[in-house]
Parts: C-alpha cells; structure tokens; sequence
C-alpha cells in the first residue's frame, strides 16, 4: 500500500530535485552554489513561516543570525572591516 507514495518522494523530492540542482550548479559561480546551499536552512524555516504558519521564535532568528554569520565569514574573512591607509575598505 506505501510502495506508491514512497516511490513518488523518492522520484520527484529526490532525485528530481538533485538533477535540477546539478544543471543549475553548471551555470553558476562554486560561491554563488556555497552561499544558497548554505542558506537552504533559511529558506526552509522562512517558507515554514509563510506557509505553514509556524510560530517565529528568538530560537529561529538566533539560528538565521548565526547561519549568516558564518557565511559572511566564510566568504569575506571580515576583510571588508579592515582598514586600509587610515580608510575603511569598500566592499
């Protein structure tokens, strides 16, 4: 009785879903890839407000903080904070 919803999310929730994101990968930056892979958390919980109506919470902005945080460091090292001649740097 299960065989046919199961085949189906494993159809179009997998294997679908990775043969859109490979080709998608193929036309777009290794950063650009890291920075929505790394932000697909943050799109989850924020379409789970939207839709799901779930309840935000200072646990949920604390974790989107925390996941920006961590690819701002990742990808800039904080250099666009270091001064430069007495100057701020420009992004």
């Amino acid at each position: 009785e299960a065989i046919i919803p199961i085949l189906y999310v494993a159809i179009f929730s997998t294997l679908i879903a990775f043969l859109i994101q490979t080709v998608a990968q193929k036309y777009t930056s290794s950063t650009h890839t890291a920075i929505i892979l790394s932000l697909e958390s943050v799109f989850g919980g924020v379409l789970s407000l939207i839709f799901l109506k779930e309840p935000f919470t200072i646990r949920f902005l604390i974790g989107c903080i925390t996941i920006f945080l961590s690819i701002i460091t990742t990808e800039t090292k904080w250099s666009f904070l270091k001064r430069s001649n007495g100057n701020l740097s420009k992004l």
